[in-house]
């Protein structure tokens, strides 16, 4: 299952391949579609610096489920798992290290401001250089913010960022980019290996409508002819248990048609979440389940587990040969101001087989993405212009 964080010198392109080399002095900026490496390409660079001359570094992913998957692979690398931080826990730690007790949150936003704050008191109070690491390497990189990336360069003058801004799913911070760009050398990477056809053309569905942005089917380089890519989608009349019933009954297929393969299970809210982890729990899938979530703790990824479960938050950098998305319908929530996007970045977590469940209205957007993939042939019979949503 972790192999998916290990490839050898004869799997990558030209492209890849120059990107692990890169001179060891100085900041890069890597942009990539998903799919396209960029994270097992930050974990390589990572490597090569480690082999060379700056053991000295810490590789920063922004949520606790990335942390513990590359964990769990580590022992393929130069670096320990130690060095694999989330960047809020590598900012308590730092502060642990000189004595400054992290202030209490109420929510995540909070939490980042506070670090932000007491990092930038830390920086002037201990005088910290960029010499304090060899390098630092940021994955997600389009989810921080102008002033936490300018924080975190503060700390070592060699910074390897890599990003896609369509998986942007938290707060907006407009000139972070621009920022990293500012003072990166920019390199983007052409094409994608993850998603199946039909998967792109679900992703490119869901962004239409979007001048700046590039599609992912004719960059695409899946072998679609070895492991023929699908998409469908159930709308269920029942709750959120009756869609957990119909992934599990796909599920049990699933592991017997890809053996050693991580599956996945996300849903965008905590809330169904809980409920879904219940109907789990009394299934025929019990022992064969990891959790990943801030309520009930970070589970160790291992081979005995095959099934990850977690929410669209948590499996941002993850991929699975299938995966269901639960709740589909709850993308609505007025929460979520980065819906699209939101959306893009679950369903590019699936490799080949795509299952997606609803019980109640799906944006437009995703309507009619659905719809693109299997196009009626006929026009609209009068009569159905009189009939009613179920």
């Amino acid at each position: 299952m972790n192999e998916a964080w290990w490839v050898n010198e004869e799997d990558l392109d030209d492209e890849q391949k120059k990107v692990i080399a890169l001179g060891s002095e100085g900041n890069y900026l890597l942009i990539g579609p998903p799919g396209s490496g960029k994270t097992n390409l930050l974990l390589l660079r990572a490597n090569y610096l480690t082999a060379g001359d700056k053991p000295d570094l810490v590789i920063l992913v922004f949520t606790r489920t990335l942390r513990e998957f590359i964990a769990a692979g580590a022992r393929r690398y130069l670096f320990s798992a130690g060095k694999v931080q989330t960047y809020v826990g590598w900012a308590r730690r730092l502060l642990a290290e000189n004595g400054i007790e992290a202030p209490d949150s109420t929510s995540f936003q909070e939490e980042r401001q506070n670090l932000l704050s007491a990092l930038k008191n830390l920086i002037e109070r201990e005088r910290i250089t960029d010499d304090y690491y060899d390098a630092i390497l940021l994955d997600e990189a389009h989810d921080y913010m102008e002033e936490e990336i300018e924080v975190i360069r503060t700390f070592s003058r060699n910074l390897f960022s890599v990003m896609d801004s369509r998986q942007q799913i938290y707060r907006k911070d407009p000139h972070a980019i621009e920022h990293l760009k500012s003072f990166s050398e920019t390199i983007e990477l052409p094409f994608h290996y993850r998603n199946g056809i039909q998967i792109c053309r679900l992703a490119d569905q869901i962004m239409k409508g979007k001048a700046i942005y590039a599609p992912m089917e004719p960059t695409s380089h899946y072998n679609e002819a070895a492991k023929p890519s699908s998409v469908e989608h159930f709308d269920c009349t029942g709750d959120i248990e009756q869609q957990c019933e119909i992934a599990i009954s796909k599920l049990e297929t699933q592991l017997q048609a890809y053996p050693n393969e991580l599956l996945g299970v996300i849903c965008p809210r905590h809330e169904e979440f809980e409920v879904i982890r219940s109907c789990l729990e009394r299934s025929s899938l019990s022992n064969l389940c990891v959790y990943q979530d801030a309520k009930y703790g970070y589970q160790p990824f291992d081979d005995d587990h095959p099934v990850c479960v977690s929410t669209v938050h948590g499996s941002k950098g993850l991929e699975f040969t299938a995966l269901h998305i639960l709740a589909c319908d709850t993308f609505r929530d007025g929460f979520y101001t980065t819906n699209r996007n939101m959306t893009f970045t679950a369903v590019t977590r699936a490799k080949t087989s795509l299952s997606l469940y609803y019980s109640g209205e799906i944006y437009g957007y995703l309507q009619k993405a659905l719809a693109a993939l299997a196009p009626r042939t006929d026009l609209p019979g009068l009569s159905e212009a009189f009939g009613r949503r179920r």
